[in-house]
């Protein structure tokens, strides 16, 4: 039944769950998964993409057009197709989130035309960038419908629609959001933007709308003329056609490179909302002069790259009421013709309807909704007092121009030199700072004020308590204050202690802490005491502590006054958002701007206020307000708010713009000083008559209905005390009961503990006391084992001792057998050569002795045979011998092989990690 656009060829491959649902890299790897894996199951269904923003994404069947599923196009969050030169060309897919589940899953789909790929995305960008249709009135007799029945015959209502367009990088533009709850329009920055005013008339005779003055834009509200910035116009169709009056629509190009429009092109923080006002002049036939429709509405800023998915009204309507009065008709002109008395939005008579209730109304104008509180975050915090880094050098031209000043004004302290008021708004070099503070302040020999501040931070003073607590707080973002305890925050207890003491009547005030923590940072704190003492009562900064503040206010009125003779266009839109002057400038003058803004800036505002007087804090405070008036303009009530405490003390980090303050509040606000002594008289004169027009019983009524407020308040105070008190002690108990439940349960712990170590202890001394037993028996078996192997080693020495013995002396042996075998040999062989050579002659004497001669030559065969024996028996002898000599060698050498590898056994023994551990043992 919807607006819709039909695909066939289209196959469904299947889904997956997803991590990242705007991730393209991981859309396209789904896309390659289900590609390969489904490719037999895929399933052929009919696309039916939506032509609104609206509308529902559908699977039909093919045929029957049945509804197999669907998917809200707001669901979808991200579509892709596969790459061209890959084999996914021809699918893509589209991601969809549960919002009940938080699940994202990725459809993928397959087209059978791979070109049919690019029409199905283009559709789908059609539809997210449609605008859905809503029962928004357009026509005039549709208009009419809402006019008040209780206008006069002067007065005609018309209706102004606003509508801004965005370029779309398509050639065309694109209508941007209209949020309704947050009463903005969401616009992307560095797109060029179109501007579509269209004016309608809903009641009384009909105008004739002739044509378009001038369509205007800028940034900010209740702004001047003059800051209209005239748009090119692109084209001025009219629409005279059903309607009571005749319809006009203007269109305007917006360039957001203009300087004029930075604001406007600068992302917003979140939670922050631009104020913009167009205007647009019509030329009225029936009318003398052009009459101006102004629309003033707020506007977000973000990214280039930000989509939107916003599907409601994305226009912005504005009901006006011109009230004209007829003038005396001329001779040349037979119609009637008229001239402007008033001209009223539907807003502003809203805004203004009942005067008694103007508090409620300037926090009805702020742009804080409900979505936007919980847009606003704390991401942007404020600026730390104390931080900021301060430039410490200068030019040798300046350090010679301070010392020839500061030379001529040590030899005559009583005047200050020539040139010095130049040198001092150009800016003090940080090196000499404390010197010439000291010399300002007037300070620079004063004993008897250093020998009094001796005295003083012995004494007691009753708000050490709030000074105590206040020491934390004072430059946090400062390394000289950052420690508790230390150095810093000691003297700067001292000095705030001590100022108590001295001042009672003032005693100690808040903020006065952050004053003495600027000067301490200069010069010791006893000097530092000498100057707060000056700035206190020289330049009368302690009277806007007394009197329930009566001097501060005095300062709140002032500049207010200033603000609407020097910046009328900003006290108008403070007013219209109830900002009222102490909101946001009671530390600029409780403090000298010490408590929020940074050190650069601080210490170029103390030299110009010790040397020019405390005008210079006006000064400052209206130059602060011109440098950002534009801001101001373009911001809301929570907006500006947010300004004064964050945007601004973080613009003056910068050295060029801390320059650009001092040098407009010495120059174009020096006029208005003059003026606050008339201020001041008419702050008194009001005052006054406020005090005599009252009545004294209204007044005592008021002053007893104040008592009785103070005397509930102290009564509220007293109870929430007592139930602080009483919560406190409770609290505390079950604290202390919870803490005796956890030190018990540590006790308790810690007895196991213990336990289990004098468990593993005494384990541990019967471990030592069996190794120490273990290492003496090895000791023991090791000592035996040495004499041992000692004893073996003495024995196998001694056998190889005996044998060598015994070879030696059978060596001996058989050299003396053979001597005396030898000279038995020698000794035989001279008995037979004598018996032979006594033979032959007897032989030759005596043959009658034939028979004694057989018997002697058998006696001698019997002697040579007894000798021959005996020869062989030494032979015998000798040659056993010889063999025991080789056996007894043999056997010594074995003994030596045997002792040279006891040797190695006994040096591999003593190398063994046994042997080194029973060596460690024994040292």
């Amino acid at each position: 039944d919807e607006d819709c656009i039909l695909f066939n060829g289209v196959f469904y491959l299947g889904c997956a769950s997803v991590n990242a649902p705007r991730s393209e890299v991981e859309a396209l790897r789904t896309i390659s998964i289900l590609h390969d894996a489904e490719q037999q199951r895929q399933i052929e269904v009919v696309l039916s993409v939506p032509n609104r923003a609206d509308g529902t994404v559908r699977l039909l069947e093919p045929g029957v057009s049945g509804v197999m599923t669907s998917f809200k196009l707001y669901t979808i969050l991200f579509c892709c197709r596969g790459a061209d030169d890959s084999v996914e060309k021809d699918c893509f897919a589209f991601t969809e989130s549960h919002q009940s589940s938080g699940i994202f899953q990725c459809h993928v789909f397959r087209c059978e035309v791979h070109e049919a790929v690019r029409k199905v995305l283009y559709s789908f960008e059609l539809a997210f960038r449609s605008i859905p249709k809503s029962p928004v009135q357009t026509d005039a007799n549709e208009y009419s419908d809402n006019t008040p029945q209780d206008m006069d015959e002067n007065t005609f209502c018309f209706t102004v629609s606003l509508e801004i367009k965005e370029d779309d990088s398509k050639g065309g533009y694109a209508t941007v959001p209209w949020d309704k709850t947050s009463s903005c329009f969401k616009l992307r920055h560095n797109l060029e933007k179109q501007v579509i005013v269209k004016v309608v008339q809903t009641s009384n005779v009909d105008l004739t709308l002739e044509r378009c003055f001038g369509l205007l834009l800028t940034p900010g509200r209740n702004v001047k003329h003059s800051d209209m910035h005239l748009l090119d116009m692109n084209h001025t169709p009219v629409d005279d056609e059903g309607g009571i009056g005749g319809t006009r629509t203007v269109v305007g190009l917006w360039d957001p490179s203009h300087p004029h429009f930075a604001l406007l092109n600068t992302e917003t923080q979140k939670g922050t909302r631009v104020f913009l006002s167009v205007a647009v002049d019509l030329v009225v036939q029936e009318i003398q002069e052009p009459v101006r429709f102004l629309i003033e509405t707020k506007a977000r800023i973000f990214p280039q790259a930000e989509k939107f998915w916003y599907f409601g009204k994305k226009i912005l309507q504005e009901q006006f009421y011109l009230k004209l009065k007829e003038t005396i008709p001329t001779k040349t002109l037979n119609r009637t013709m008229y001239e402007v008395e008033s001209i009223e939005s539907e807003t502003w008579r809203n805004k203004w309807s009942s005067s008694s209730n103007d508090h409620h109304h300037h926090h009805a104008l702020s742009s804080t909704s409900p979505q936007d509180e919980e847009d606003d975050d704390d991401t942007d915090e404020p600026l730390l007092s104390g931080s900021g880094e301060v430039n410490k050098e200068c030019t040798e031209r300046v350090l010679s121009d301070w010392g020839e000043v500061l030379s001529r004004w040590r030899a005559d302290l009583s005047r200050r030199p020539t040139g010095l008021r130049t040198l001092i708004r150009a800016g003090i070099p940080d090196p000499l700072r404390g010197e010439v503070w000291q010399l300002l302040a007037g300070c620079h020999e004063n004993q008897q004020m250093l020998e009094k501040y001796r005295v003083l931070i012995t004494k007691d003073s009753p708000q050490e308590n709030i000074i105590q607590r206040d020491i934390h707080r004072t430059f946090p973002a400062n390394d000289y204050f950052k420690t508790t305890g230390g150095t810093g925050q000691d003297s700067l207890y001292r000095i705030t202690k001590a100022y108590s003491v001295y001042d009672q009547e003032v005693g100690y005030c808040q903020g006065l802490s952050f004053l003495a923590a600027a000067l301490l940072l200069h010069m010791p704190e006893e000097q530092a005491f000498c100057v707060l003492i000056k700035i206190m009562f020289d330049n009368n900064m302690r009277d806007l502590f007394k009197n329930g503040f009566e001097s501060l206010h005095l300062k709140f009125y002032q500049l207010e006054r200033s603000i609407e003779e020097l910046m009328p266009n900003l006290f108008d839109h403070f007013k219209q958002l109830g900002i009222e002057c102490h909101m946001f400038s009671s530390q600029w003058f409780l403090t000298l701007f010490t408590a929020k803004f940074p050190l650069s800036m601080v210490y170029q505002v103390i030299d110009v206020y010790l040397s020019e007087g405390e005008t210079i804090v006006f000064r400052v405070a209206l130059g602060l307000l011109q440098c950002s008036r534009r801001e101001l303009l373009a911001l809301d009530f929570e907006g500006i708010l947010k300004y004064f405490r964050v945007q601004l003390p973080k613009k003056y980090r910068s050295e060029e713009h801390t320059k650009l303050l001092i040098q407009t509040a010495l120059t174009t606000c020096c006029s208005q000083i003059k003026r606050m002594k008339r201020y001041e008289k008419d702050f008194l004169a009001e005052k006054e008559k406020s005090a005599l027009e009252e009545d004294p019983l209204v007044r005592m009524e008021r002053e007893n209905k104040r008592l009785m407020e103070a005397y509930l308040r102290l009564e509220l105070e007293n109870d929430d005390l007592a139930k602080e008190l009483i919560t406190s002690r409770i609290t505390l108990g079950t604290q202390l009961e919870k803490h005796a439940g956890n030190l018990q349960r540590d006790l308790g712990a810690a007895v196991e503990d213990l336990r289990g170590s004098r468990a593993e202890s005494s384990d541990l001394r019967d471990e030592n006391h069996r190794l120490l037993v273990e290492t003496a028996q090895v000791k023991e078996m090791c000592r035996k084992e040495m004499d041992r192997q000692a004893q073996e080693i003495n024995a196998k020495s001694k056998i190889v001792a005996d044998y060598k013995t015994i070879c030696s002396q059978l060596s001996l042996r058989l050299e003396n057998m053979q001597v005396l075998h030898k000279e038995q040999l020698d000794a035989a062989m001279l008995v037979g050569c004598v018996l032979l050579l006594w033979e032959n002659i007897n032989k030759d004497n005596a043959p009658s002795t034939n028979m004694s001669e057989l018997d002697r030559e058998e006696r001698h065969q019997v002697e040579k045979g007894s000798l021959e024996k005996q020869i062989r028996d030494l032979e015998l002898q000798l040659a056993q011998t010889k063999l025991k000599l080789v056996e007894s060698e043999c056997k010594v050498q074995d003994l030596e092989h045997r002792l040279a590898a006891s040797h190695k056994e006994l040096q591999a023994t003593k190398n063994t990690w046994f042997q080194k551990t029973i060596s460690t043992l024994t040292t």
